[in-house]
């Protein structure tokens, strides 16, 4: 949604992202394309948006790349570079983002944390203003969720479930208002 919110009713957006994305540019009037159709496919194409999907490929890379080349901008959903599983980590969007801005000789505008977009319809949807007290974002990186929560003023709770370690917390910036192993910890610790 946050980086929909970027396009105009209208424009002509090559997605290269999962079919959430394409729902909320289309809820924006805008026109989704599928970068999938190939190269050649597309002329006139105003904005690229990246997001985590599993199926990005050369396909979608070279179409998107193209796009760019012509004067569309990038407009990337997050900047995370990995995402975590069970197995460990995998590849996140922050990744796809990077190969598509070399590859399209742009830099991204992200829409997710902690950048504004996100931070805009954070405040629109939870009907509160900055710096109101007592919100709470909570996260598993303080690079993105701890950044959010300054742009936000609210507080950083950090989850020890993610990427960040339990050594990892005394180098924290920003620094967490409260840590929890997991969300139950937190949420416990929290509500004591």
């Amino acid at each position: 949604m946050a980086a929909a919110s970027l396009v105009q009713s209208d424009e002509r957006v090559l997605v290269c992202a999962g079919t959430g994305v394409v729902e909320a540019v289309e809820g924006q009037g805008a026109i989704a394309l599928d970068p999938s159709d190939g190269v050649d496919a597309h002329d006139d194409v105003d904005a690229v948006i990246i997001g985590f999907h599993r199926h990005f490929d050369f396909t979608r890379l070279a179409a998107s790349a193209r796009a760019l080349h012509h004067g569309a901008r990038l407009i990337s959903t997050n900047n995370d570079p990995t995402y975590p599983t069970p197995e460990g980590l995998l590849p996140g969007n922050g990744s796809l983002t990077a190969a598509l801005s070399v590859a399209g000789r742009v830099q991204p505008t992200i829409a997710g944390k902690p950048y504004p977009a996100i931070a805009d319809l954070a405040l629109k949807q939870l009907d509160t203003q900055r710096g109101a007290p007592g919100n709470l974002v909570v996260g598993d990186l303080p690079a993105t969720d701890g950044l959010l929560a300054v742009e936000l003023e609210f507080d950083f709770g950090l989850v020890l479930s993610g990427v960040t370690s339990p050594q990892d917390v005394i180098d924290c910036d920003p620094k967490p208002d409260v840590v929890g192993d997991d969300l139950a910890a937190l949420v416990s610790s929290i509500f004591r």
